[in-house]
Order: C-alpha cells, then structure tokens, then sequence
C-alpha cells in the first residue's frame, strides 16, 4: 500500500473516531489488532470496540487537529502528531497526542497512542475537591521545577 493510502487510513479512523463510527473504525483494523493507550492495551476488534464505546459514552465533540508533522509514514509503521479536543466531564479539554500505527496489507495491526492524562484531568476537573487534588499533585511533581 503507498504511503498516500496510509495516511487515508489513519484520516479515514480518526474520522470514524470523532463521529464515533465503531463499525467504520474497526473496517480499518485487523482481527488481532492491539491498542495500547493510557487506560490499558485493548487486544483484538471487541476490546477495541470496548475502547471506543467508552470513549463514546465518556467525551463529546471530539476532534482531531494534525499538528507538528502530521502523518510520517516509513514501510508499515505511521506516525501521528495531533491535538485532540472535545468536551470531557462536562470540560472542555484540548490536549496534545501522538500515535504509531503498523499496517497488515490494507489494514492497522497495531496502533499506540501516548497522551498526558494529568492534563487531561487538569482540564476536566471543575469541582473543588478533585481539583485540589489533581493540583497538589501537579504541584508536587513540578516541586523544584519552578
């Protein structure tokens, strides 16, 4: 497959991601994908779905912004540079990530998304007492820093 269809498919799921098409995301994947994210490795189409259905259920308005390079792509393996937003716990969140997929033929075999959860909860959290406590760690692993 060229490097232009490649980045197709990785396009082609995040689209599917923000307008949470799971059938259509998981057309892109192979039966034994494996996801590895910040909330754990999902193995094969049911976990993913799993995945994605969360995913559903817990953001809203999520969209997908390439940044930095964008897509690179060599042989089989891609990489992704984006910024995700979108509306989580009622938040609105905007927070940087990066993917790797591996390709099989046509279709993603393996993908790993690193993203910084702490930011996340940074965002995300609005009443008082979660928020004390996402910042006292925030506060703590900066501590030295300043």
């Amino acid at each position: 497959m060229s490097d232009e269809k490649k980045k197709e498919v990785m396009r082609a799921f995040v689209k599917s991601f923000e307008e949470m098409d799971v059938e259509k995301a998981l057309s892109l994947l192979t039966d034994d994908i494996t996801w590895v994210t910040p909330f754990g490795t999902f193995k094969g189409k049911e976990e993913v779905k799993r995945y994605l259905d969360w995913n559903g259920k817990n953001s809203k308005e999520v969209k997908f912004t390439e940044s930095g390079p964008g897509i690179l792509v060599q042989g089989d393996i891609a990489s992704f540079e984006h910024r995700i937003s979108g509306i989580m716990q009622g938040e609105k969140v905007d927070f940087l990530a990066m993917c790797t997929y591996q390709f099989s033929g046509d279709q993603v075999k393996e993908m790993k998304t690193v993203f910084d959860r702490l930011d996340i909860a940074e965002q995300a959290t609005s009443t008082w007492l979660p928020k004390k406590i996402v910042n006292t760690l925030v506060n703590k692993l900066h501590k030295g820093l300043d």
